[in-house]
């Protein structure tokens, strides 16, 4: 399906997103006056202070001190006052309109979360320690339940200075897509599928280190397509499983799945589902007070993600009947 950007945009203008887009010109327009009008008085006022009296340079020190503490103060609530609200107005009828656009079957829930999906998926072994979820969108294709939403997780380590002072980074796990659905087929096991960066950069010496992998349940599984044994590891707790999961169809739409996104993917089998971990690092249904909000580009980014996800049911060709559930 081509999408029809003039008559997408066109769309959204007769609706809400002109009344958007002047609200935030507006606030912008004051937003950069105020700046400039705290800029003038963080100068202006200190050296009126040293001008008047040399000796007072403390003095006008102190004073450019308050000004800058209370300009931020000021600015800065007054933006995120602002983007509160306009956040919520793009998410809660500009996007709305966009995934309708897309396609009528797909429901859009900004504040809805996936990271129960996230930890059932078992795609992640590393354990987080913050993480923000949002903006799920799901839906029903014939015959397949999905869902897919943005997950950002993060774990801390901590550290010491020279001085012995505390610090805390932080570091991301996954940013990106999680996508899961019904897979129509009753199966017991784990199958977890890994981008292979150790036999594709280290050959056989790195197949070794594949066989190794403490963070793994099950076994690594060698199967019989080279071009998706060059882009995936794939361990499982039950090899014939994983093998009629597996078949030679499968893997191709995996690999051809895998050259269309272009982002990295991670794939698990497990609770009768299909879980897909897309890479993608993007935030893309949040909204920039700064910037346009009719940017033909933001939009067709958006669509073409929304696609690739809605696309993998086609891929895997999971409405197939031979995976109805018994």
């Amino acid at each position: 399906m081509d999408i029809n950007f003039a008559q997408l945009q066109a769309d959204m203008i007769a609706g809400d997103l002109s009344v958007l887009e002047a609200e935030r010109k507006s606030f912008t327009k004051k937003f950069w006056k105020h700046f400039l009008i705290c800029l003038a008085l963080f100068i202006g006022i200190p050296l009126a202070v040293f001008i008047v009296n040399p000796d007072s340079m403390f003095v006008a020190l102190i004073a450019a001190g308050l000004i800058l503490v209370g300009s931020a103060i000021f600015l800065g609530t007054s933006y995120s006052r602002f983007y509160k609200y306009f956040k919520e107005q793009f998410k809660g009828k500009v996007i709305p309109t966009v995934v309708k656009f897309v396609d009528e079957r797909l429901h859009y829930e900004p504040n809805k979360e996936l990271i129960d999906k996230y930890t059932e998926s078992r795609i992640f072994s590393q354990r987080y320690d913050r993480y923000k979820a949002e903006d799920t969108i799901s839906g029903k294709f014939d015959l397949t339940d999905f869902a897919f939403g943005e997950i950002h997780t993060e774990y801390k380590t901590v550290t010491r200075d020279k001085n012995g002072n505390r610090q805390e980074h932080w570091h991301t796990i996954f940013k990106g897509m999680l996508f899961v659905s019904d897979f129509h087929k009753n199966f017991n096991g784990e199958t977890i599928i890994d981008v292979d960066y150790m036999e594709r950069f280290f050959g056989r010496i790195g197949r070794r280190f594949q066989k190794w992998n403490p963070s793994r349940t099950g076994n690594l599984v060698k199967l019989e397509n080279p071009e998706f044994e060059n882009k995936f590891a794939v361990y499982s707790t039950d090899e014939q499983e994983c093998r009629y999961i597996l078949t030679p169809s499968m893997m191709e739409r995996l690999v051809e799945m895998g050259n269309k996104i272009h982002f990295k993917v991670a794939i698990s089998f497990r609770n009768n589902q299909v879980y897909i971990a897309v890479f993608n690092n993007m935030d893309l249904f949040e909204p920039s007070v700064f910037g346009s909000l009719l940017k033909e580009e933001d939009y067709r980014i958006i669509i073409t993600m929304m696609k690739l996800m809605t696309g993998i049911i086609e891929d895997l060709n999971l409405n197939t009947r031979i995976w109805m559930k018994e």
